[in-house]
């Protein structure tokens, strides 16, 4: 395959980092957010009460989803090829946001007619907001390409506190435009277009000033190989951004606004402990690209199951006086449903290190499977149960469809790289070594700004 040659060698140097240092700094990112998410959900909660809430899940689920359809490989295409190194950071950058700007547009023309439709869905709010939902289409899209760009060159901090301030923002404007000027669900919308319109603006300026990032236009070379890659992840990446909110989606045919906003709190309380998963995925794809590395994404793999399912443990036993705090008394009918999401999204944390592992080693096509199949399942059970179960039936098709994508995930891993179960999964003493020497070493690199080689394990001495 012809590679085009990166217009810079700044793009292709790596910060001294160790896996741990970056682990640290994007759990430390995450575990901002969560918190500002915390403050947002609460805000929603209080502000707009269930059935607002489901008013507004339903606008922008439906916004950024639209988004995300439209716009294949501009976050993963591009990303593969920044972090592999056989794409220059501008060339990554224009041809995401090319795509972008196109599927935005695209959004846009085929959303308005079905908002003046009838459809059922179109119901659970007013149009006005739906309309409003459109800028969430080219907005959502760019600035999740562009955070993975940043992600992609290694570059955990300038990520962090880009991504932190975009939730800060968000709950800012929310407490502007929803308690201070009674805007509702239109505000709400606002807020959350506003927020990424800001990461928008921060990435842009940052990859400007860091790497002198002039506009170079991709060629139809670099556009193809992004959206062939795309493509092959497209069912992956959407399914992967529709999972968490599939429930929402089809509640919205069927169900009250009420439910949607129950069903919408709960999911977003318990894809919280998404953070540790993520913040191991992101340091571990600029790792894995272009090349395969078992014994660390099996590392990787237990570790993200102890520390995904303990805290989770904690929080279900505390969750009716945690909801009550958080959300409110109108939203206590939301606690079951906290106990049956709760199993879907352990799974859903170890998917995520199965199908980073597969996106590094150029095979997205399998993590399509899994979230198709994922999906599937979901459909199939929420559709089931609904009539005798009423919303739990979404909480219970999230936990079966999470469970069947991480099942065939899982399969798949062991037979394409010959690995047994217990080497993967049982626990080894050199793993609290590892959490040992990578929390020494991202001490070492907050307090002087450097990796501290000792503290480096044997798998991350290995890393480019």
């Amino acid at each position: 395959m012809l590679q085009s040659k990166p217009a810079t060698t700044e793009a292709l140097e790596s910060p001294a980092t160790t896996g741990g240092q970056d682990v640290a700094v994007t759990f430390a990112t995450l575990a901002g957010m969560a918190g500002l998410a915390l403050l947002i959900q609460g805000l929603l909660a209080y502000l707009l009460l269930p059935e607002g809430r489901g008013a507004y899940a339903v606008c922008v689920t439906f916004g950024s989803m639209l988004g995300l359809l439209l716009t294949p490989g501009a976050q993963q295409g591009a990303h593969y090829f920044v972090a592999a190194r056989q794409m220059s950071v501008s060339q990554g950058v224009s041809s995401a946001l090319i795509i972008c700007i196109a599927g935005g547009g695209l959004a846009a023309a085929l959303a308005v007619p079905l908002i003046y439709s009838g459809l059922a869905f179109f119901q659970q709010a007013d149009p006005r907001a739906f309309l409003l939902s459109l800028t969430l289409a080219p907005l959502t899209a760019i600035s999740i390409a562009l955070g993975h760009h940043i992600i992609a060159l290694r570059r955990f901090r300038p990520y962090g506190v880009f991504s932190i301030l975009r939730v800060a923002a968000n709950a800012l404007m929310l407490l502007v435009l929803v308690r201070g000027l009674g805007l509702g669900v239109d505000g709400a919308i606002i807020a959350f277009a506003a927020s990424h319109g800001f990461m928008i603006a921060a990435s842009l300026l940052y990859l400007w000033r860091r790497y002198g990032m002039p506009f170079e236009t991709p060629g139809r070379s670099n556009i193809s190989r992004v959206l062939g890659y795309g493509l092959k992840y497209h069912a992956a990446g959407l399914g992967s951004a529709i999972e968490p909110h599939f429930g929402v989606l089809i509640l919205g045919l069927f169900s009250t606004q009420g439910e949607i906003g129950l069903f919408a709190a709960a999911s977003a309380l318990m894809l919280g402990f998404m953070l540790v998963s993520n913040s191991v995925g992101f340091a571990l794809f600029p790792r894995v690209a272009g090349t395969e590395r078992v014994d660390m994404v099996a590392l990787c793999l237990r570790l993200v199951f102890v520390a995904a399912a303990l805290p989770m443990l904690v929080m279900l036993a505390l969750s009716a006086p945690l909801v009550r705090l958080l959300l409110s008394e109108a939203f206590l009918p939301a606690v079951p449903l906290l106990w049956i999401i709760a199993p879907g999204v352990v799974a859903y944390s170890v998917s995520a290190i199965l199908m980073t592992h597969f996106k590094g080693a150029n095979r997205p096509h399998i993590c399509s499977w899994a979230v198709f199949l994922g999906l599937c399942a979901n459909l199939a059970a929420l559709l089931l149960l609904y009539p005798a179960l009423g919303v739990a039936a979404a909480a219970w098709g999230m936990t079966v469809g999470m469970a069947c994508g991480c099942l065939f995930l899982a399969l798949v891993f062991h037979r394409t790289t010959g690995t047994g179960l217990l080497a993967v999964w049982l626990p080894r003493r050199s793993d609290a070594s590892f959490l040992w020497a990578a929390g020494r070493s991202a001490l070492s690199g907050g307090i002087r700004g450097k990796s501290s080689a000792p503290a480096q394990p044997k798998e991350e001495r290995k890393s480019p």
